[in-house]
Parts: C-alpha cells; structure tokens; sequence
C-alpha cells in the first residue's frame, strides 16, 4: 500500500544522493572477488548513482561514465555505429561498438568469446555503479581485456513495492520513457525496468527507436548461499545511419547525411534477448563457489551504403559458463585470497549478405556459418604480506577456435578454422603509505585476437578469413599515486605499453561504410591519468580529471609507406575535464561540465586531423522529499558553448568521410519520481 503523507520541505530530508557521486572505500568487484579499492594494485575508477545520474538525458553510457581519467567516449548521436569506447587506446580502432575492452553487468559477460562488446542492449537508466578498470585485466578476463568496465543495476532499497517513473524530452525530437519497479520482501527481491527511446536526430537520416526490459530477481539461502536470475530484452526496429561526412561537406551543412547513405538507406534492426544465472555458495567461512551460466540471441541486421553484399543478416546464439573458487586462509600468518576457475563461451553466427540495391533486399552473395569456442582457465593470488604490503599475482591460459562452414559455394568453398592459444600474466604490489594513501605497480600482459566480423572482413572479396590478420599482443608496465585525505581525492598514474601486430583498420574504395583490418609491426604507448576531487562543503563539490596520451606506431608500413612515428588515430593527445555542482538545503541543485578534447587524427598517416573542441553542460533542477514520495524536476543545456565540432571519427574512411558532426546547443529537461512503501 503507498502511503498519502503530509508535504515536507527538502531541508527535512536526509541528504541528497547527490553527495555520493564517487563511490566511498567499499568492495567492488571488477577483480572477480569483493575486495578493497585500496588494496588493488591496478587504476580503478568507481561511480555511484546520485542526482547527476538521475537528471541526465539517458542516451548512452557516457552520461554515467564521464569524468574517468584514461577513458575516452566518442560517437554518442549515430545509434546504428554505436557508442565507441577507448581505455588507454584499446577500443579506438572499433569501427562500431567496443573492442579490446571487458564489459560485464550484473558479473554477466557483455564481451562475445570473440572480444566483441555491443553496448545497445545496455541502459544507461538501470546502472546503479560502475567500475571502470583502466589497464590490462588479461589474467582475469583473457581475450580482448585491455580494460574493464564492470556496471551493477538496480536493486530495491526498501521492503515493500517501490515505483520510479522518469520521462525525458529533448531537442531534435528526443524522449525517453522510463519505469522502474522492485520489492524486496525476506530472502526474495526483484527489479523490474523499462524504457523506450525515440529521436528524429539532429543530422539528416538518424532517427532511432528502442524498446528495452530487464527482470532481476534474487534469492537468498541464508547467509551461506543466493541465486540472481536475469533476463534481459532489447528491440530497436529503427535505428538509421547518417553516416561520415568530408570535412569540405562537414564545414558546409554538417547536418546532411552521407549521400550514399541516403540512398542505400543505410541502418539496422536489432532484436535481442539474454537470459543469465548465477549461484554463490559458502561451504565453509573460508571458501566461496561461484557457477555462473547464460545465454543470448541475436537477430541483426544492417544495410551498407554500397551494392555487392551491402546489406547483411545474421541470426547469433552465445552461451557461457564461468566457475570460479576463491579461498581465503592465512600464509605465513598473514591474510591470502585465493581464486581458480575456468569460463567457457561459444558463438554461433549464421551469417549472409545481400546485394542493396537502393535499400532494397538483392540477390545473395555471401553464406556462412561462423563457429567460435574459448576456454580460460585462470588464478590470482593475493597476499597481505605486511601491515604496509599487498602482493598480486595472476595468470591465465586462453584457448580460441574459429571455424567456418561456407553454405554459399558461388565462389568454391571458403570453410576452414583457425586456433588462437595465449598466456597472459600479471604481478602487482601496493604500498600503504599511510590509511588513506597508497603507491602501487603492476606489470602485464594482454593479448586481442581477432574478432570473427574481422576475421571474415576478407580484402580479396571471398569469404573464409583474412590469412593474413594476427592476434596483437601487449605488455603494460604501470606506477601509481592515490589517497583520499580529508574526503579529497587524487590519483595520479603513469604507464608504457609496448604493442606488437596492432590490429588496425582501413576501408577500401569499391566497399565504403565496410571495414577491414590489417596488423601493424609495433607501437608504444606513453600516457598520463590526473584526478582531483574536492569534498563536499555547504553543498559544493567539484573535480577534474586530464589525461595525457602520446601512442604513435614504431614499425608499421602500409601501402608501402612507411608510418613510423605517426600518432594513433582516434584518441587526443590532451583530453581534460571538470565538474562543478551545487546542491542546497531546499532541494534546488545545478552542475557544470565542461571538457576539452584536444585533435584527433582520422587516419594512420596524420594527414587528417580532427580539431579540438570543447563542450559544456549545465543542469539546473528542483528535488522535494515527502514521507514516502520523491520528485524532482530537471533541465539542461548540452553543448553549452555552441561549439561545432565531429562527435566522432571514422578511422581511415574510404574518399576522406572521416567525420561525424555532433549537434550545437541543445536543451532536454524532464519529470522524475519515486515512489515508497510504508
């Protein structure tokens, strides 16, 4: 039953969520195991939910992962390519969703067993935290862990139906709707979420329309043992592509789509659903299984903007299992975290293409089905070695295999498979410097092999693999200085990563909008990760974060050319930002971000530079608290300072459509609830 109470002023209230933006020392778990931020000896950003979260527009990930030193967003507004994410350089290359970089929500892969991550099916709405692990995780993860962003979804913080309805308005014809639902009621609880998306777009041919669902229940035996059961759903039946644009055409009308993609209609339909389990177990007060299975469904499809084998179709399966064992006992009188287990995945793609004949459905080109199985087994091992010392160290063992079943046969049979075998290791050590300081290092290995949609991406136009595309392999070395006196918070940290076979991409002439990827000799990667974060005084917090990134090939010929000491495309050299927010005791509250983006290179050889910019956003908004009702109204102003800029660049686009314009000032605002029980 909801309860009808008496109106109470915000002042009355408990203090806002606002407050807590950055996470406190809690467990986070972006290591596989709940452990002490300050115990890691790796980079680690945590972001809780709190009013900013709350009063954005909830369009992408960005919105809750900004302000991260060493992390990079690009390409927000083209639904179709979607959100592009660089972590130290790995994920630049991606063409269209993540690459190189480990996604998991609810402890549930979000990373196909071939490396590849699609964030659509993720709403930014239902995050709840967010850890992002920046630097190579391989000896936890394997395979494409240049980095890793762990998110948690939300869970019902009170006994009894909790609601929480959010709507959304925006410029260039944006909504989103939103509700939210959970109980929590003895050793059961569940959330439920909801949204549709929709916007006409503020460049010519990218309107978007999704639909998203997710039902988490738990279920708790006790203190020894829990079930999490999750499903989730997601259907875009519209998502258009505007496509990249010269910089003659950029300068001249930004808002024009591509005209190729006009005229092949270029976009996607996406239908996806996932279902996932878990279950914990505590034996004894020392040990902990943990059996983790899921599986999900695909059905894609996508129209190119040219011709032969323009639009393309796959119907895709993936299932997993991750069993893991972690044993805490003493060594040598000291506390030691013990953890062994294995994760098993296996990706089915029944794949074709099509002729796109103007947008319409041809005649078939192209046949396959493409198989992918990993295993990795893994350990980690952390000591407590003194009062001031914590050690690490891990490894893993991954083992890939690619095979093909070419059903087309207008061309000879293309089936064949392909084994991928690495071992990728780590050791780290943190030194307490005192309670709330610590020096860290770590150094690491990571490996990327290829995904299958780069596998098959054959320059000689056939089907089967590309020969002559190899794993990449890598090895970071990392110092770093953290603390939080006085509820300050700073970080510094300082890295070098040696790259060798960087898989790099390009596109050819005859398939523009399609992508192809070649090995580079070596690359090395010298960066610089700032932060600073003030505590909260009479409702005034502020930080800034800048990060610094000099990445530039070693050996690296194309075309017979030689790129050595060119800058990586698609990540800035300087890249700052900063937040400023202010919440009073009545319930108003306002925020300003700004970030500067330094120039962005569009090709391998720097001939195509993509200027700096800076964007600004401020919110301004009212929250009011009764005995068991929230509500808040909110608005905002994205690019605050009007600036033109690209949102995006598409790494080494055939005829120079390098760039993607990004929309000038801009407003939403919206409606926000929540709902208690008695």
């Amino acid at each position: 039953m909801l309860c009808l109470a008496s109106l109470g002023w915000g002042q009355e209230a408990p203090e806002k969520s606002s407050e807590t933006v950055v996470l406190q020392p809690l467990d986070v778990t972006a290591t596989r195991t709940k452990k002490s931020p300050d115990d890691i000896p790796n980079s680690l950003r945590l972001i809780d939910r709190g009013a900013w979260q709350n009063h954005s527009p909830g369009a992408t990930l960005e919105e809750f992962g900004v302000g991260a030193p060493g992390v990079f967003f690009q390409n927000r507004f083209n639904f179709a390519q979607d959100l592009r994410i660089a972590i130290r350089g790995f994920g630049a290359r991606s063409p269209f969703g993540v690459r190189g970089i480990q996604v998991r929500v609810d402890g549930i892969p979000q990373t196909l067993p071939d490396g590849q991550t699609q964030l659509d099916s993720i709403d930014t709405s239902l995050i709840q935290r967010m850890e992002i692990l920046r630097g190579p995780s391989a000896s936890l993860f394997g395979n494409a862990s240049g980095g890793m962003i762990s998110m948690t979804t939300r869970e019902p913080q009170s006994h009894g139906l909790e609601l929480a309805p959010r709507q959304v308005f925006g410029s260039f014809g944006y909504s989103k709707t939103e509700m939210w639902a959970g109980k929590r009621e003895g050793d059961f609880d569940y959330g439920m979420f909801a949204s549709r998306l929709g916007q006409t777009g503020w460049r010519r041919h990218s309107r978007v329309e999704n639909l998203f669902a997710q039902l988490k229940v738990n279920l708790y035996g006790g203190a020894d043992s829990d079930w999490m059961v999750l499903f989730r759903k997601f259907y875009s039946p519209l998502t258009e592509d505007p496509g990249g644009l010269t910089l003659q055409q950029s300068v001249t009308n930004p808002r024009q789509g591509a005209p190729r993609n006009l005229l092949f209609n270029a976009g996607e339909e996406v239908d996806q659903e996932q279902l996932a389990v878990r279950y914990r177990k505590l034996p004894t007060a020392q040990d902990e299984w943990n059996v983790t299975v899921h599986l999900l469904r695909r059905d894609f499809e996508n129209r190119l903007p040219f011709t032969s084998g323009g639009r393309v179709q796959f119907d895709r399966w993936v299932g997993g299992l991750a069993v893991q064992w972690q044993n805490d006992r003493k060594v040598a009188d000291r506390a030691n975290r013990f953890l062994a287990g294995f994760d098993y995945g296996i990706q089915n793609d029944d794949r074709q293409r099509f002729d796109n004949n103007n947008g319409r459905q041809g005649a078939l080109t192209f046949d396959q089905v493409e198989r992918v199985q990993s295993v990795g087994p893994f350990f980690r091992n952390e000591w407590k070695m003194s009062k001031k010392w914590d050690i690490v160290l891990g490894g893993r063992w991954d083992w890939l295999h690619y095979r093909v079943d070419d059903a087309f046969g207008g061309d000879g049979d293309q089936s064949g498979s392909q084994t991928l075998s690495q071992g990728s290791g780590t050791v780290g050590v943190v030194y307490h410097l005192a309670d709330r300081h610590q020096m860290y290092a770590n150094v690491a290995s990571v490996f990327e092999a290829p995904t299958t949609t780069e596998l098959i991406n054959n320059p000689s136009g056939t089907g089967g693999f590309n020969p002559d595309l190899q794993s990449q392999t890598s090895l970071s070395q990392e110092v770093g200085l953290r603390g939080k006196p006085a509820d300050w918070e700073y970080e510094v940290a300082v890295f070098y990563i040696r790259s060798w076979d960087e898989i790099t991409p390009f596109e050819l002439p005859a398939f523009p909008g399609r992508t192809f990827f070649r090995n580079a000799g070596k690359s090395r990667r010298l960066g610089l990760e700032t932060r600073l974060a003030t505590p909260m005084w009479h409702g005034l917090q502020a930080e800034a974060a800048y990060t610094y990134s000099d990445f530039e090939f070693e050996e690296f010929v194309a075309n017979n050319v030689s790129l050595e000491g060119k800058t990586f495309p698609g990540v800035p050299v300087h890249h700052w930002e900063g937040r400023v927010s202010y919440t009073h005791p009545s319930g108003t509250f306002g925020q300003v971000r700004v970030q500067r983006v330094g120039r962005v290179f569009a090709d391998n050889a720097n001939t195509a530079p993509n200027a700096g910019y800076s964007l600004g956003q401020l919110l301004l908004g009212w929250e009011g608290k009764w005995e068991c009702v929230e509500a808040s109204l909110f608005a905002g102003v994205n690019n605050l300072f009007d600036d033109r800029y690209n949102a995006n660049v598409r790494i080494n686009a055939a005829f120079g459509r390098f760039f993607e314009p990004g929309p000038p000032i801009n407003v939403f605002g919206g409606l926000r609830l929540r709902i208690l029980p008695f």
